[in-house]
């Protein structure tokens, strides 16, 4: 029993102290989404979005799920976008994003939980 418990301490730390990757910072959470509209990977989208997400980025984070023309319209919608700028205080974060042309089209509002960010919402 003891073992047991030992190992799944062990597992359980060094999950906890991995790398965070692409959760490392806002513009990596908000860059992989482009990427998987590029890819359509569309499972690498779960677990970006924050327990508290408001619906329309919760189902960015559950396209993974959803019907196959709603991912092409998102991919479509998304792959020829890019990140512009992006603002960080303290464990928030705005990421702008700019549409095909290169003009500022939205963004996204990300949250910092346990050194990993997670989206929120989106404008």
């Amino acid at each position: 029993m003891c073992q047991r418990f030992g190992l799944l301490m062990g597992v359980l730390l060094i999950t906890a102290c991995a790398d965070p990757g692409v959760q490392a910072t806002p513009e990596g959470v908000v860059q992989k989404v482009f990427e998987v509209a590029t890819s359509k990977n569309y499972e690498e989208l779960r677990g970006l979005c924050a327990p508290e997400a408001d619906q329309g980025i919760q189902k960015i984070c559950d396209l993974g799920d959803a019907a196959a023309e709603e991912q092409a319209r998102f991919s479509e919608d998304v792959a020829k976008g890019s990140l512009a700028q992006s603002q960080i205080t303290g464990d928030k974060a705005t990421v702008s994003l700019n549409n095909e042309h290169g003009k500022e089209d939205g963004k996204v509002f990300l949250v910092r939980k346990e050194g990993r960010w997670y989206m929120v919402s989106g404008e």
